[in-house]
């Protein structure tokens, strides 16, 4: 039939229909808590006692940090490094102190000794795992979601061992270089390391997208024991916090509502929010509305 169109009246008619297929994926556009389009998660290993002032500054911010903790190095001091010209004495946090310190942040698995676990049996992982998780769950009176995998050691398979855990999501340390979403939770690429992060401030503070996005950093605090370091976090956070299109908020609040998202089911005619499903947000036609598990939207 439309051999017989000349190219201009085909054209017109594809533009045309193209306009109505953007038109009705536009009505709904889905959204973070708060209709916000933009989020911020930072995280950082290891559980010294530096992160008793990147967390104080994080509350001066407004900002939630998840802190990655191995619980089996809690009130104890080691040595790294041993031998080396970079020897150093480390002091790790004391367990009686962590509610405090984190009490408006996520406490997070790093595994309760920090071992690699690329070549660990199973039974290995789930052990230096499950422990952690034990003892943070104890610990914080929370339940535990997140993880970071020491030395940034993973694969396919380990992360296929760390799904079978009640976490809901295992960040790596290799950096994805931009704002998408992550596609496996288990091998979950921050955006950047934070000695890169005011690289990318600029660009995702001026982004303006109903598309969701992710800033997400990582690093350590005792890094921050270097004077330029420590100015260019408190930098980072001064400029990039306060700002009302970014949900500021740790990995397993971010997973747990992404997951929500996925749930919902979809078809021509209506969207059903499961039952036992987290409460999601949309704007349709510019108006911020939710959809509380159990209730459908016919479209």
């Amino acid at each position: 039939m439309t051999k017989n169109l000349s190219p201009l009246i085909l054209t017109l008619m594809l533009s045309i229909l193209t306009m109505g297929c953007s038109e009705k994926n536009t009505l709904i556009n889905w959204t973070y808590p708060n209709g916000k389009y933009k989020a911020l998660i930072m995280s950082y290993d290891d559980g010294l006692v530096d992160d008793i002032a990147l967390a104080q500054l994080f509350d001066r911010n407004g900002i939630i940090g998840t802190f990655h903790l191995n619980s089996g190095f809690l009130d104890t001091k080691a040595i790294w490094n041993e031998g080396k010209t970079n020897e150093v004495l480390q002091t790790y946090l004391s367990r009686d102190t962590l509610k405090h310190i984190f009490k408006d942040h996520e406490i997070a698995v790093h595994g309760t000794y920090h071992k690699a676990l690329v070549g660990l049996s199973d039974e290995e992982i789930l052990e230096e795992i499950n422990v952690d998780i034990e003892n943070l769950t104890a610990l914080s009176n929370n339940k535990i979601s997140s993880m970071a995998y020491a030395f940034g050691s993973t694969n396919e398979k380990v992360a296929d061992v760390i799904r079978t855990t009640q976490l809901t999501n295992a960040r790596t340390v290799n950096a994805s270089h931009n704002f998408e979403l992550p596609q496996n939770y288990y091998l979950w690429n921050p955006t950047c390391h934070d000695n890169e992060a005011l690289n990318y401030l600029e660009e995702y503070v001026s982004l303006n997208s109903s598309n969701l996005s992710l800033f997400y950093v990582w690093g350590h605090s005792w890094e921050f024991r270097d004077t330029l370091r420590k100015d260019n976090i408190s930098k980072f956070c001064n400029e990039i916090s306060n700002r009302a299109d970014i949900w500021y908020t740790g990995a397993g609040a971010f997973a747990k509502y992404h997951a929500s998202l996925k749930a919902l089911e979809i078809t021509d005619k209506e969207i059903t929010n499961p039952e036992g499903n987290g409460i999601v947000y949309y704007r349709e036609k510019g108006q911020l509305k939710s959809l509380d598990p159990g209730k459908k939207l016919i479209r």
